[in-house]
């Protein structure tokens, strides 16, 4: 069992790193060809921990291979996108100004109860409201609203409203995220004065976060 244990936490660290090293999203997300190398690797990976006699290397080298082959073509795949189209599957148009195409359809065997149920859950309920709805290649299909349909933005109603950019989280449970600090271009003494204003210690905080337009939002310590 020990044995066992030991080759499963070397498989497994093997594999994270892996996938980590090809920056691979969920399996629902995977191209192809990403998704055939990950089957791959899964079933390598559990070969020599199930049978203890395979020495380590029939996985190790198998997994790196792969993962080298796979960068490898990525970097082609992208200088060479005549052979890309032929690994990937294209986008499929499966609506066009309001109506479905049924030889679309049909090709990419897409029935009407699937279409409806996918565009039922981004909340359109009527075909005439779309303008275009599209059969990506990971599978989701996306869906543009016509004009009239879409909501108004800030700039349709002539708003300049304040850029916040993104949120970070810089203080979690008490504890500063330095990481955070600096990419927010905060130090500590920013931080702790901040919290001097609100006359709140560290350890009184569980959430601390601030926005790239410079709005702090705390959240302290419920007292127990």
């Amino acid at each position: 069992m020990v044995t066992i244990l030991i080759r499963t936490l070397i498989v497994y660290t093997a594999l994270v790193g892996t996938m980590r090293f090809m920056g691979k999203r969920q399996l629902g997300e995977l191209e192809i060809s990403d998704l055939v190398t990950t089957l791959l690797l899964s079933d390598i990976a559990t070969l020599p921990i199930t049978n203890t006699e395979l020495p380590l290397s029939h996985a190790l080298v198998p997994i790196l291979t792969l993962t080298s082959l796979e960068v490898v073509l990525s970097g082609v795949l992208l200088k060479l996108p005549s052979i890309k189209r032929l690994l990937s599957v294209r986008p499929a148009i499966l609506v066009r100004h309001g109506k479905p195409d049924r030889g679309v359809m049909r090709s990419v065997r897409v029935s009407a109860e699937e279409l409806l149920s996918q565009l039922r859950q981004k909340d359109v309920t009527d075909l005439q409201e779309v303008e275009y709805a599209i059969l990506e290649p990971n599978g989701q299909i996306s869906v543009v609203k016509k004009a009239a349909q879409r909501e108004a933005t800030a700039a349709d109603l002539g708003l300049t409203p304040d850029e916040r950019g993104m949120m970070h989280l810089l203080v979690c449970d008490g504890k500063i995220n330095r990481l955070n600090l600096s990419m927010a271009g905060w130090d500590e003494g920013r931080l702790f004065r901040e919290l001097a204003k609100r006359k709140l210690a560290l350890s009184e905080v569980f959430l601390l976060l601030a926005d790239d337009g410079g709005r702090v939002t705390v959240y302290p310590r419920e007292a127990v």
